[in-house]
């Protein structure tokens, strides 16, 4: 049977429309069988006690140490918590502008991030980060910082919120990357290939070489990530190039040529077939377009993963 659900809305929780960033803390939350999605992404921090976060379909355990990303449009709530402290980090990171494309090199980002909210369901929740006491500790100085700064709102409190957000995302991304938990570490071995991928995109690469990365046989890792990404490993590069070359081109200063080379196409003819197919232009086109304001969008965005991973860099 369907449960109960609510819509929670931008409007009712930030202050200010245009900085979506608000940390709420529940130092003992309660349980509920309605469920709640937002417009919004919602950082989950399990400090103290032991509950149930519950979804649409499914019912998994949660304790002190958790921490989970629950993108915009999955309704969820809490069942059977016995002295629950938790911060929600409630945050649309495209409306603040977060650079988070600059954490693209960190596995763990991937994982938290994409892998994980992709893959919870059939995992069962048994991936989700689990911090060690100290690491809870500092993630606990972090969001109380942020806390704080946001309802002080002294000159200067966005730009100084923005930056303990981004260090809060850098800081769980890098935790990621060094999960001890075992369930987990097959995603950390696909995130260690997406941020190779993110590293090496320009060089020549093999699948030989990306299944050495993932520690896997080369057929084991065709077949997981394409379950985790939605496409193969080969394709995903292709489309990472694409996008690179595409922002080579948007500076304008750049031949086509130059802009394949750069991105790791050998063959610029290759290359103007691949953009055509990926974009619906050649690259003279696009280029011609963007600079002249048409609003042709980034290559990537139209060709999304499975995950809803976007190739141009700052969404979630």
């Amino acid at each position: 049977m369907k449960k109960k659900r609510a819509r929670l809305k931008s409007a009712d929780l930030f202050l200010e429309p245009d900085f979506p960033l608000t940390v709420r803390r529940h130092l003992n939350h309660g349980s509920s069988r309605t469920l709640h999605s937002h417009e919004f992404h919602e950082l989950v921090i399990i400090f103290e006690g032991t509950g149930r976060h519950v979804t649409d379909e499914e019912e998994y355990g949660i304790e002190a140490g958790d921490v989970f990303l629950i993108r915009g449009d999955t309704a969820h709530g809490y069942a059977e918590t016995r002295g629950v402290h938790l911060v929600n980090i409630l945050f649309a990171p495209k409306r603040l502008r977060l650079p988070l494309g600059e954490l693209r090199d960190v596995p763990g980002y991937h994982v938290l991030f994409h892998l994980e909210p992709r893959l919870r369901r059939q995992h069962r929740f048994q991936s989700k980060l689990h911090l060690a006491v100290e690491e809870l500790a500092q993630l606990s100085t972090y969001t109380t910082d942020l806390e704080t700064e946001l309802s002080r709102t002294r000159p200067g409190y966005r730009f100084i919120a923005r930056t303990l957000l981004m260090q809060i995302l850098g800081f769980l991304s890098r935790c990621y990357s060094q999960t001890h938990v075992s369930e987990a570490r097959t995603m950390v071995c696909l995130g260690e290939v997406l941020s190779y991928l993110e590293r090496n995109y320009a060089e020549a690469i093999s699948l030989a070489r990306l299944a050495r990365e993932a520690r896997m046989s080369q057929s084991t890792l065709v077949r997981t990530f394409r379950q985790a990404v939605g496409t193969s490993p080969i394709d995903y590069l292709i489309r990472l190039r694409i996008e690179k070359a595409s922002a080579l081109l948007r500076r304008g200063d750049v031949r086509v040529g130059e802009a394949a080379l750069g991105a790791g196409f050998s063959d610029s003819n290759y290359f103007s077939r691949l953009f055509r197919k990926a974009t619906g232009m050649s690259p003279r086109q696009y280029r011609a377009r963007y600079l002249a304001g048409d609003g042709v969008s980034v290559p990537g965005a139209a060709g999304k993963t499975a995950l809803g991973l976007d190739l141009a860099g700052d969404k979630l």
